[in-house]
């Protein structure tokens, strides 16, 4: 070949390359531009000032050429909208895979010219609009666009002619409702087909028996109808069926045993009724959720030996019989939920054997005997419910303590015996639910060490002794029900330590002393109940400032006044049987004399003098000692009249830093006694000129405030 020709051919070959190679840059940088995001690292290297396009991060080249074979960005933090116009002029892209990212916008029709794809994923991102037609796309095997926001009537058509197409996943979007698509039942190669709410209607068609190669088939949370076809057990090679949140009626196809491979089953929130016989071969099942349906029957004892099934949820359907006693014994069991059946016989004893279990669910049921002693040390198990059955026996002692355990619901049974001392190990406990049994002892003083309850019922049970007093250091406590025991001794004071408190219900038993004025300290209180009980005194002022839809202070020995704020309609009978009270508002009280109020001043300064010690007592690691001084010995003077608060308790508050509480205390003695604003200020005058003096001398400076009429505000 002469040189000039030669030349020639090699100047147009490399000017091809090099236009293209220009336009591959371009076309990748545009994706950086569009998509880019300062929390996407993998645009790092896309440098070319030091790398080649083929050693940019989710770059793969075809080796021959070097043009853009794979786009892999999933999961990248990426957000922005696609150039597809870009992105389809790479004429060798098999492979565009954006999934698991916050990128938006529509997908437009330029996606078409995508012609060698062979793996599209624009799955679980926040597309809009729908999803344009996508026959020209006819290498593709795989496509993914499920939870990505598409809408609209997708082109089921255009995947008529995608003949090699092994996976289609377009569920969870909100597509126009159609028929089950008939064109998907000529793509003979699929072996995942992910259809779950997509707004399928009608009923499953019987050509989906045709669809071999299946190993996962996902039509759940539509709107199906109909029988599960028979055809579906010529589906050796399923893996996963999962047709929950339908409308699907009749019964369990006869051969469904037949899939011998199925390791996961849910069909649960249908209309499925008959017998559970079709699952004895199952072997293979890891999973079995039927769960809301009509299935009657027994169990199949099977099940029991399955040594791959983990979880087993079969709640509100009308199953009769035992449960598998070998159940959970050859496998990390971890989840069971049968509520809502007619089951009888024995909690199964190994469901926590390998140590994985997590939940134990067997609420509403016919079960008998105890509770298995091998759950004591299920230290894995986070809820344990087993109420309403007639179950009986003492729970094992270190139930009450397994570490993990967010909720022990064991109600409505007939246990005996006590709550262990373990409780103070239960250190995730939320919820105790252990009302109507016959429960006994005393409430530990260890149970303020389960530090995160929110909710304790103890109703209707045996328990006797005292409310502990450590009741005060469960701050997250919301609801307290004691009603219907034998406990005895007064309500502790610490009780308005539990802030979060909105429920309390301590009725019929044999509660005595005064009502806590601390009651009136929580500010979530809605529904007070302490009726039936043997509760003396005044009730508590500060219960006034509470907005209660329920109070019931009846059957008890309360006297003196009720108060203005309870005349309402809202309190009738709320304080019947209590033959010392009166009012001048309530209907069939007596009218209140003056005998009534005979201490009430005194009693409201005690009450004020206790509600600030209260709160100085909650915040004691904000006070000093000399602070604290002064409300213990005040406290230890609460039956003397006001003069018996001396100058030596009154003047320890002194310290400057707390001067907020220590004025509000001598605003109500201000207030009670009745020295006005003047003798304070000048009582305050002479302490200023004073305050350079010694101890001995602003003692003298107070003595002579008392005797004046005044109070020195050393607070200020």
């Amino acid at each position: 070949m002469p040189i000039d020709k030669f030349c020639c051919l090699f100047f147009s070959l490399f000017y091809f390359f090099s236009s293209a190679f220009s336009d591959e840059i371009g076309s990748i940088l545009s994706l950086k531009f569009a998509l880019q995001n300062p929390s996407a690292a993998v645009f790092n290297t896309w440098n070319l000032s030091y790398n080649n396009i083929c050693d940019f991060s989710g770059i793969t080249c075809h080796p021959d050429d070097g043009s853009v074979k794979d786009i892999e960005l999933s999961s990248q933090n990426l957000s922005g909208e696609v150039p597809f116009d870009s992105i389809c002029k790479l004429k060798s892209l098999e492979k565009l895979s954006l999934g698991y990212n916050s990128i938006s916008g529509p997908v437009t029709n330029d996606l078409k010219n995508c012609v060698h794809l062979k793996y599209l994923d624009l799955g679980n991102n926040h597309f809009n609009g729908a999803v344009p037609n996508l026959s020209t796309l006819n290498q593709l095997t795989c496509l993914h666009l499920n939870n990505s926001g598409f809408s609209g009537k997708f082109p089921w058509h255009s995947l008529s002619n995608m003949s090699d197409l092994t996976v289609l996943s377009v569920g969870d979007n909100h597509f126009d409702k159609t028929s089950f698509p008939d064109v998907l039942l000529s793509l003979k190669k699929l072996n995942w087909l992910y259809l779950s709410n997509c707004s399928i209607k009608g009923s499953i068609p019987t050509g989906i028996g045709s669809l071999t190669e299946l190993r996962n088939l996902e039509l759940s949370d539509n709107y199906l109808e109909g029988r599960i076809p028979i055809e579906i057990t010529k589906l050796k090679n399923l893996q996963l069926l999962e047709l929950y949140n339908n409308s699907l009626t009749g019964k369990l196809p006869i051969g469904l045993g037949n899939l011998s491979d199925l390791e996961f089953f849910d069909a649960s929130d249908n209309q499925l009724h008959g017998d559970l016989s079709e699952l004895r071969k199952l072997t293979n099942l890891v999973s079995l959720q039927l769960f809301s349906n009509g299935f009657t029957g027994e169990i199949p004892s099977e099940l029991g030996n399955f040594r791959r099934l983990v979880n087993l949820s079969l709640y509100d359907n009308q199953l009769t019989g035992e449960l598998p006693q070998e159940l959970g014994y050859w496998s990390e069991f971890d989840f069971i939920d049968v509520t809502g059946n007619y089951l009888t016989g024995p909690i199964p004893p190994n469901m926590c054997k390998n140590g994985k279990m997590n939940q134990l669910l067997m609420l509403q049921n016919n079960f008998t005997g105890g509770i298995p002693a091998t759950y004591a040390d299920c230290l894995s198990l986070k809820r344990l419910r087993v109420s309403k059955n007639s179950l009986s026996g003492e729970v094992p002692s270190g139930i009450w303590g397994l570490p993990k355990v967010g909720l022990i619901d064991i109600a409505m049974n007939n246990f005996e015996g006590p709550i262990s001392d373990q409780i103070k190990k239960a250190a995730s406990l939320v919820g105790l639910r252990v009302n109507d049994n016959k429960l006994s002892g005393h409430v530990p003083i260890s149970i303020k060490s389960a530090s995160n309850l929110v909710e304790i019922d103890l109703s209707n049970n045996q328990f006797s002794g005292r409310i502990p007093p450590t009741i005060g250091q469960m701050y997250k406590l919301s609801s307290l029900h004691l009603q219907n025991n034998k406990i005895s001794g007064p309500i502790p004071q610490s009780i308005g330590l539990c802030v979060s408190l909105y429920d309390i219900n301590m009725a019929n038993n044999s509660i005595s002393g005064e009502i806590p004025f601390s009651l009136g300290s929580l500010p979530a209180l809605y529904s007070l109940n302490l009726s039936g009980n043997q509760l003396v005194g005044l009730i508590p002022s500060t219960l006034s400032s509470l907005k209660l839809s329920l109070l019931d202070l009846s059957n008890n020995h309360l006297l003196g006044p009720i108060p203005d704020s309870f005349n309402s309609d809202a309190y009738n009978g709320s304080f019947a049987e209590n033959e010392g009270l009166c009012s001048d508002s309530v209907v069939g009280f007596r009218p209140c004399s003056l005998s009534d109020f005979g201490n009430l001043y005194e009693r409201k300064l005690i009450v004020l003098i206790l509600s600030l010690a209260f709160v100085i007592g909650f915040c004691s690691f904000l006070v000093q000692n000399d602070l604290r001084e002064l409300f213990t010995a005040s406290l230890s003077r609460l039956e003397k009249p006001i003069a018996g608060i001396g100058s030596d308790e009154a003047y320890s508050c002194k310290d400057n830093d707390h001067h907020l509480i220590q004025n509000e205390l001598f605003w109500a003695l201000n207030e009670l006694i009745g020295w006005t604003n003047k003798e304070v200020s000048s009582c305050l005058s002479r302490r200023r000129r004073d305050e350079e003096g010694d101890r001995r001398t602003k003692r003298r400076l107070f003595d002579a405030c008392m005797r004046s009429g005044g109070i020195p505000l050393a607070f200020r």
